[in-house]
């Protein structure tokens, strides 16, 4: 049962509702409030909801679910760049009705954005790259990679990363039991593309890395495989010892990073030209429409 505006949903095979104005959600939602149109839809495992909203409030909203709306305000016009740079490059989303999922590009929304998030997005700055570059990750660990090395094709250029101090995913380490390993094995096949990083599992594989962690993910936890940027040995025991840095997929903006820095005093541009490798500073957006 859904609690919207005080009133309540209640779940049935064939349910849809269609909400429209300011909607507040009850305390055990995943989104606490959202402005504009909402479709909510009766899923097999619960609810399917669709937010229809403007760019820049996306942006916004993307912004601060990720990154806290009591961020520092060079952080948010940091991932707001990157945000507003990868949209451009995928104006259709990911899906053929245009829309994005609330992970895409592991961009979450937990509800509407404040005033703040709005002005991060539009002081933005405009940043010299290519959209196919414009990615972020929880955690570099100081260790960068570039699109190339985790999904195969793509750009080379990885950027830079540093150590955060008191960063939780600077350094890591997981055992994966050999049922798991058996069960990734399974779902996971072997096959690198055009300089994509792999991992052996024994005399198996190589396997694309980035496969193996989302399909750990997927299985097991989003917390099984913390990032990209690792080693693993297969244990007597057909267990796997892993030992990595970071969180996600370690290409891009480092939001430990630009966090870590924005508190320091660090601007947008300089937290940009860092994490790409950038020759020059971003060059601010003279309030472009987004």
């Amino acid at each position: 049962v859904l609690t919207i505006n005080d009133r309540e949903y209640p779940w049935k095979p064939s349910a849809h509702f269609r909400l429209e104005g300011e909607l507040r959600f009850g305390t055990d939602m995943p989104v606490s409030r959202l402005e504009g149109k909402v479709d909510l839809v009766a899923a097999q495992a619960g609810w399917r909801m669709t937010w229809t909203t403007q760019a820049d409030t996306w942006i916004a909203a993307a912004t601060e679910g990720e990154l806290g709306s009591e961020a520092p305000l060079e952080a948010k016009r940091a991932l707001a760049a990157v945000l507003r740079l990868w949209l451009k490059g995928h104006p259709h989303g990911h899906h053929p009705d245009g829309s994005f999922c609330p992970l895409t590009h592991c961009a979450v929304i937990r509800g509407q954005p404040t005033q703040a998030g709005r002005e991060a997005v539009a002081e933005a700055p405009e940043l010299d790259l290519a959209p196919n570059r414009a990615f972020f990750t929880g955690s570099k660990g100081g260790i960068s990679w570039s699109p190339r090395e985790v999904w195969g094709g793509g750009s080379f250029l990885a950027g830079a990363a540093q150590v955060v101090p008191k960063d939780p995913w600077a350094t890591w380490t997981r055992v994966l039991t050999a049922a798991q390993v058996r069960q990734l094995k399974a779902f996971v096949k072997p096959g690198l593309l055009p300089g994509q990083r792999g991992l052996r599992i024994g005399v198996s594989g190589p396997y694309a890395v980035e496969d193996l962690r989302l399909e750990a993910g997927r299985q097991f936890g989003w917390t099984t495989w913390p990032s990209n940027a690792c080693q693993a040995k297969l244990q007597p025991d057909g267990s796997l010892a892993l030992q990595g840095h970071g969180w996600g997929h370690n290409v891009g903006l480092c939001l430990a990073t630009a966090l870590y820095r924005a508190k320091r005093g660090d601007r947008a541009e300089e937290i940009l030209q860092e994490a790409f490798g950038l020759t020059k500073l971003a060059i601010p957006n003279p309030g472009a429409d987004p």
